[in-house]
């Protein structure tokens, strides 16, 4: 939905479809002064998402505030990549790590969508977990939640995944400076990645095959220009059947990668 949609369906309570079959619907003096104040938020650059406290992802109502990234339609590429992924290679009752979950929207859709799955979610803020566990009872998942800096918390050898899946930050310091006004709403910790905004790829694949499964898969979200470098990354870890995926606007978003059989963790 566009941003006017999102604001409308939200002030009547409805969905899209009422919005448009019941024109004549009119406001309310209350909801006239709710549109209002939305209105002036906005013309400050406040995100939307922010303004009514909730968003969609992948048909999922989440609870969204400034304690995490508001979701984005990309990364809904992410999930619908690795869930194919997994149905592909039959693994129905996966045990998963979403690492920096933020919000929980990536774990949360994943249990969703794989109700056998056994999901873990990682993030290193405390405030972003409290809100991915109010999203998990809101969408009535189970989720197990993690306060971990990357694998920090988790021990290598003990904990082992049929999936790691990541949306990290990804923008760099330069990157950071030139950013609209709206991102900066949003919390710096799961933006910025270092001068060149690579960090957290290459803590993420230096450590990722001792938490994988043999022929486990770990794919991540990417930012412009990312994916020559992180898949070399990744080829040079020792991971194969990399895959580049490009989302809506035909930027490669997205790499899928998978831990080689030979490769000890």
């Amino acid at each position: 939905m566009n941003e006017a949609e999102l604001v409308l369906t939200h002030l009547l309570n409805c969905d899209r479809m009422s919005l448009y079959l019941n024109k004549d619907i009119n406001l309310s003096k209350d909801k006239s002064a709710q549109l209002s104040s939305i209105l002036q938020r906005r013309m400050l650059g406040e995100p939307v998402q922010y303004i009514l406290g909730e968003t969609e992802f992948m048909g999922f109502k989440f609870k969204i505030d400034k304690r995490a990234l508001i979701p984005r339609p990309e990364t809904e590429v992410l999930v619908e990549q690795a869930l194919e992924k997994l149905n592909q290679a039959g693994i129905f009752s996966p045990k998963i790590l979403d690492l920096g979950t933020g919000s929980g929207c990536i774990a949360i859709a994943m249990a969703k969508n794989l109700p056998r799955a056994d999901v873990w979610a990682s993030d290193i803020s405390e405030e972003a977990l409290r809100l991915a566990e109010e999203n998990a009872g809101l969408n009535n998942v189970e989720v197990k939640f993690v306060q971990s800096d990357i694998f920090s918390a988790l021990k290598a050898g003990t904990y082992k995944f049929d999936l790691i899946i990541s949306n990290p930050p990804y923008v760099s310091t330069e990157e950071f400076n030139s950013l609209a006004k709206e991102i900066f709403f949003e919390p710096e910790l799961a933006l910025k990645a270092g001068s060149d905004g690579l960090d957290f790829y290459r803590r993420i694949i230096s450590q990722a095959a001792g938490y994988l499964n043999d022929g486990g898969l770990l794919t991540f979200e990417l930012g412009l220009n990312q994916a020559y470098f992180v898949k070399e990354m990744l080829e040079k870890a020792g991971f194969d059947g990399l895959a580049l995926i490009k989302d809506y606007n035909d930027i490669e978003r997205i790499v899928m990668s998978k831990k080689g059989l030979s490769k000890n963790g």
